[in-house]
C-alpha cells in the first residue's frame, strides 16, 4: 500500500498536546513514519511527551519541523506538493489559520460533536479531495447533508500497551468503577456521580476511580447545564481542576473515590487492568472515544452509552449498552446538541448492578471487548487512512 503514497504527508493540527487531537496526531505521525512515509509537522506541542521508541521513529519528522514551521509563517497561498491533512472544527468549520495551506491532495479530517452542519461548510468541504470522519456517526451525518467524498477512519489503540493483564492489589478488595475523559458536560461525569452515589449506598465496597483531567478547566463550567449536580468543579491553587473537592461537595464520601489526575498514556494500562468495570455514559463522541477503546482493549468490561461515535464500539457483546438515549437536541431545542443522547440514571445503576452481581457476564464482555479492540491497532487504522490518500492522490 505504501507504494501508492510516496509524497510527504503534512499534519495540519497541533501534534502532541494533551488532547484527543494531539494524541491522534502523535500516533498518526509515528505510524506514518514507521511505514516509511515522510511526515511534515508544522504545529507541535511546546513540550512533546514521547517515549524513546517514538522519538526514534519520529527523528526525521522532528528534524523537518523547523522547515514546515517556517512555511506556516509565510504569506498566503502556501501550496504543497504533498498531502495535507486539514483539521476541521465542530460544525465542519474551517480554521482560518489553515486557510493559506493547500495540499495535493487536500484532505479534511473531522471529529465533530454536533449533527447541525451549516450548508456553507458542506459546500466548502465538497471542494476538498476527501473528508476523513472519525466515526460512522460523523460519516453518516455528512453523507446525509449531501457530502459525497466522505470516508470513515476511526482512531486506534496501541496493542503493545493496551491488552488484558493480571489485576494487582492496588485497590484491595474494592469493586472498582473507572470513569475517564476530560471533565465536561459532553462526557457525562455528572451522570457518573449521580449513578455512583446510588450504587455506593447499596455497595459501600465500591470505589469510583476517576481520570478526569482537562487542560482547559473553563470547559468544566459546561456542567452547569446538568440537573444532576449542584455545583461545577473549581480549581486548586495551581489552577488545575480540583476533582476531589468537587466530588466531596457533590456528596461522595472521601473514601468512596480516588482521583488519578493527569495520567500519561504509558501509565494508563496498569490502572485499567485493576478495574472491575468502566462507565462511559457520554452524551456525544465525535470519534469513538479513545479512553473507552483503551479500557476495552485492557479487558475491562465497559458500560457504554449507545449513541454517536460510541456506536462503532458495539459488536457481538463487546460492551454493556446503555440503551435508553433521550435525544437532547429535540428535548432542549438546542441545535448544538443535535444527535446527542442523555442516559437514564436508573439504567446506569441497573447496568452497574448487573456488572457487580454477574462475574461471568463481566468475563464474557471483557474477553469480547479485548478481542474486538485488538483489531483496532493504530497501524491498522492508519492503513485505512492511507487507502483514502492513495485513492485521491
Amino acid at each position: 500500500m505504501n507504494e501508492t503514497v510516496s509524497a510527504p504527508i503534512v499534519i495540519g493540527w497541533q501534534v502532541g498536546v494533551p488532547s484527543g487531537w494531539g494524541t491522534y496526531g502523535l500516533n498518526l505521525a509515528v505510524q506514518l513514519s514507521a511505514k516509511g512515509i515522510d511526515v511534515g509537522l508544522p504545529f507541535l506541542a511546546q513540550t512533546l511527551n514521547v517515549t524513546h521508541e517514538q522519538n526514534t521513529v519520529l527523528k526525521s519528522a522532528l528534524n523537518s519541523h523547523e522547515h514546515y514551521k517556517a512555511l506556516s509563517g509565510e504569506g498566503d497561498g502556501r501550496q504543497l506538493s504533498s498531502t495535507f491533512l486539514r483539521a476541521l472544527g465542530d460544525g465542519l468549520d474551517f480554521p482560518p489559520f489553515l486557510d493559506p495551506w493547500l495540499g495535493r491532495p487536500d484532505i479534511g479530517v473531522v471529529f465533530f460533536e454536533s449533527a447541525n452542519i451549516p450548508q456553507e461548510n458542506v459546500i466548502r468541504a465538497a471542494e476538498l479531495d476527501a473528508v476523513i470522519a472519525g466515526s460512522s456517526w460523523n460519516a453518516d451525518v455528512l453523507k446525509s447533508a449531501g457530502l459525497k467524498n466522505v470516508f470513515n477512519c476511526p482512531q486506534g489503540i496501541d496493542p503493545t500497551l493496551f491488552y488484558p493483564g493480571e489485576k494487582t492489589s492496588r485497590f484491595g478488595d474494592r469493586f472498582t468503577v473507572f470513569s475517564g475523559g476530560k471533565l465536561e458536560y459532553r462526557k457525562g461525569q455528572d451522570l457518573v456521580i449521580a449513578a455512583f452515589k446510588r450504587f455506593y449506598a447499596e455497595h459501600p465496597e465500591a470505589l469510583l476511580v476517576t481520570a478526569w483531567h482537562n487542560p482547559w478547566p473553563e470547559a468544566a463550567a459546561s456542567l452547569s447545564a446538568s440537573p444532576h449536580v449542584e455545583t461545577v468543579p473549581g480549581s486548586d491553587a495551581a489552577g488545575n481542576l480540583d476533582v476531589a473537592a468537587w466530588l466531596r461537595t457533590e456528596g461522595l464520601p472521601a473514601d468512596s473515590f480516588v482521583d488519578l489526575g493527569l495520567l500519561a498514556n504509558g501509565e494508563t494500562p496498569s490502572v485499567l487492568r485493576d478495574m472491575d468495570v468502566a462507565l462511559f455514559p457520554n452524551r456525544c463522541e465525535g470519534g469513538t472515544n479513545l479512553v473507552a477503546m483503551e479500557a476495552m482493549a485492557c479487558g475491562v468490561p465497559s458500560i457504554v452509552s449507545r449513541n454517536t461515535g460510541h456506536l462503532d464500539l458495539f459488536g457481538d457483546d463487546t460492551c454493556i449498552g446503555i440503551d435508553l438515549q433521550i435525544p437532547l437536541g429535540e428535548v432542549t431545542g438546542r441545535k448544538d446538541l443535535e444527535g446527542w443522547g442523555e442516559s437514564s440514571i436508573e439504567e446506569l445503576v441497573q447496568k452497574l448492578e448487573i456488572a457487580f452481581s454477574d462475574s461471568e457476564r463481566r468475563k464474557t464482555v471483557a474477553a469480547n471487548g479485548a478481542r474486538f479492540m485488538a483489531e483496532w491497532s493504530w497501524s491498522a487504522q492508519v492503513d485505512r487512512l492511507l487507502e483514502v490518500v492513495g485513492k485521491v492522490s
